[in-house]
């Protein structure tokens, strides 16, 4: 849910066509979980909801507090705006 709510913040809706992106949705479930994110489902949720986490090649790629300084810029905001993210991404290696 999480993953969703992040894209709408940034004005991308996963049910729509963005101009860039495409398919929305699908670049989410189908390139990114297959190449750089780990997707575990949820149980007892109904409807089913899934947890995104980093996988080995976004690891290998890229850092979370790049991907957070990244977020932060374009948003115009602090990362410390985010502070979960932000002490996770500064005690990450």
């Amino acid at each position: 849910v999480a993953v969703w709510e992040f894209l709408r913040r940034l004005r991308v809706q996963p049910g729509a066509r963005h101009e860039v992106f495409g398919d929305v949705k699908k670049l989410v479930t189908e390139e990114f979980v297959q190449k750089y994110l780990e997707i575990t489902p949820i149980p007892l949720t109904d409807p089913p909801e899934f947890k995104y986490q980093w996988g080995p090649r976004a690891a290998k790629e890229t850092s979370k507090r790049d991907v957070l300084h990244f977020v932060a810029k374009i948003q115009g905001k602090e990362p410390t705006f985010w502070t979960t993210q932000y002490n996770e991404a500064e005690t990450t290696p």
